[in-house]
């Protein structure tokens, strides 16, 4: 599976996390929701959490405080209060 979903990420303040990636987990008040290529578009509500990803063998994850994430075109977009790269 080739990585072809932008994952972006940034804060009000400047800080920002981008790559391309094959899989996005979002954590939401209702638990966690995962995004693949092709999903269909959307707007949620971010929980604080961990959004995970993978990019080929590459797993990675970022902390992130609430928000909200639009998914289209095979973009993942999040504006968040902070992150925390590990």
């Amino acid at each position: 599976m080739a990585s072809d979903i932008h994952l972006s990420v940034s804060t009000a303040y400047g800080d920002s996390f981008e790559n391309y990636v094959d899989y996005v987990k979002l954590p939401t008040a209702f638990g966690s929701l995962g995004i693949l290529r092709g999903h269909c578009d959307m707007l949620c509500a971010v929980a604080a959490g961990n959004v995970c990803y993978s990019a080929g063998e590459e797993r990675g994850s970022i902390e992130v405080g609430e928000g909200v994430a639009t998914v289209s075109d095979n973009q993942v977009i999040l504006l968040v209060s902070s992150i925390k790269h590990e």
